[in-house]
């Protein structure tokens, strides 16, 4: 692979492409979400509109489920959105099923929003730019599947960094030196058997020669029994 070769900012976990529609599931999990991108291109002038919606990774997985096996489902909306300063930005995702040959619609939407309660963000007025994506149910199915796929593989992979960064518990493999944390190694008794002086040359230690031990005695067999 050339290294000029483009590379998108989140992994791309899953892509479909419709003759006039790209639609895009990465990875930003780094931040708890999956990015969802939609597309809108004309042959030979590229892209002419995009948008993108940062949703929830339990919620979606919800609806991935659902749609694997088939379960009627009505709609599914997710309000999110963005503020910097005075500019705040709505962004609408929703997921539902329509009378169609292709059943499945998914539609992100971008608008001006306001700010409610401890943070939320709802839309203001009408979305300034709206796409949607029609899918059938093969393709659904295969996007759902892939999704899901991924999600089991992300939490297997950082379960035990997720599990030590929210709570107290040592990564696996790993040596901790927090000073709050109980010693798992203890100290060796003491040794209590005191050595003697080492014998002298020539003394009855392990240096001095040692008589050889007398042979045991060879038994005498006893005189053969004659019968008359």
């Amino acid at each position: 692979m050339s290294e000029n070769t483009y590379k998108p900012r989140n992994y791309r976990i899953v892509r479909h492409v419709t003759k006039n529609r790209i639609l895009d599931v990465q990875d930003a999990l780094e931040i708890g979400k999956l990015r969802i991108e939609l597309v809108e291109f004309a042959e030979g002038e590229g892209a002419t509109l995009s948008v993108e919606h940062f949703a929830e990774p339990d919620a979606l997985a919800v609806v991935c489920y659902d749609v694997l096996q088939g379960r009627p489902f009505e709609k599914y909306v997710e309000y999110k959105g963005t503020a910097q300063g005075e500019a705040v930005v709505s962004r609408i995702l929703v997921v539902e099923r329509v009378q169609a040959r292709n059943p499945v619609k998914i539609t992100v939407s971008r608008g001006p929003g306001k700010v409610v309660g401890q943070g939320a963000i709802q839309p203001l007025g009408k979305p300034e730019a709206s796409l949607s994506i029609l899918l059938s149910e093969f393709d659904a199915r295969r996007i759902a599947m892939t999704v899901l796929r991924h999600l089991v593989a992300y939490e297997a992979a950082t379960y035990h960094a997720r599990v030590a960064a929210g709570t107290r518990r040592p990564i696996v493999g790993a040596q901790s030196s927090t000073a709050d944390e109980p010693a798992n190694e203890q100290e060796a008794p003491a040794s209590t058997h005191e050595e003697g002086p080492e014998p002298e040359p020539g003394g009855p230690g392990r240096d001095a020669p040692r008589e050889p031990k007398p042979a045991p005695p060879v038994p005498t067999p006893a005189p053969a029994h004659t019968t008359r």
